[in-house]
Order: C-alpha cells, then sequence, then structure tokens
C-alpha cells in the first residue's frame, strides 16, 4: 500500500464511515477456526464478536450468466454475493459468519486487502427466504 498522507487518510476514513452511516446493518460476526479432526478438518464456532456497524454491498448481479442461483442436487438454489464493508477499525476474518434475520447464514469467504481506512470482506449468502 502506498503511503499516504494524514489529510488524504483522515478524508478516506471520513467518506467511508459516511457511506456505511447511510444504509448499515448491525452484524454480530461469529469467529470460526479450522481445527485438525484427526481424518481431516472441521470448523469450531469462536465467541461472537461485539455487534459492528457494517454495510452490505450486493454484488449478486456483477457475476455470472445468470446471477443469482446455483445449481443444487435438487434444482436451484439462490446464491447471493457481497462485499461486507467496515471501517478501517473493523474486526472480521474469514470464515466469520452470522445468521441474518431471515435466518439465512452469510459467510465471509476472503478478505480483501487492508488498505488503512476501511476493511472490507467478500461474503456469500446461500439459501431462499421463507
Amino acid at each position: 500500500m502506498a503511503t499516504m498522507i494524514p489529510a488524504e487518510l483522515a478524508s478516506h476514513r471520513a467518506n467511508t464511515r459516511a457511506f456505511i452511516a447511510a444504509n448499515f446493518t448491525m452484524i454480530e460476526l461469529i469467529p470460526r477456526t479450522r481445527v485438525s479432526s484427526g481424518t481431516g478438518a472441521r470448523f469450531e464456532d469462536g465467541t461472537p464478536r461485539p455487534p459492528q456497524k457494517l454495510r452490505l454491498i450486493d454484488q449478486t448481479r456483477t457475476f455470472g450468466p445468470e446471477p443469482g442461483t446455483v445449481l443444487a442436487s435438487d434444482g436451484r438454489q439462490r446464491k447471493a454475493e457481497y462485499q461486507l464493508l467496515g471501517e478501517h477499525d473493523a474486526v472480521m476474518g474469514k470464515y466469520d459468519y452470522w445468521v441474518d434475520e431471515a435466518g439465512i447464514r452469510c459467510e465471509i469467504i476472503d478478505i480483501v486487502h487492508d488498505n488503512g481506512y476501511e476493511k472490507r470482506a467478500q461474503v456469500i449468502r446461500y439459501g431462499e427466504e421463507g
């Protein structure tokens, strides 16, 4: 990352804060760690992180020939992709997840590099709303 002058960094942080505040969601991420099971690995839930003000940015319509669906053994399943945006001091990690208000699990599949003024992650949300 190129070094930013303090005024530029402050400006980017203020813009990120304002963008999140305009349409935020309070999310309590649950971290998971990968643990050896003797024959492979499994994930174990950790202590939930404190709720954070984050913004979900829908990316579903930008991917694939038929965006928003994937094939499942019993037909089609909704697959929504998002960017999860937090301020520079947000705490999130790969494999963290939460369950949204519709009861559907959302999982961080990757963390986008840290640029010093925002934290950003790729999120997948599978399933159908009831």
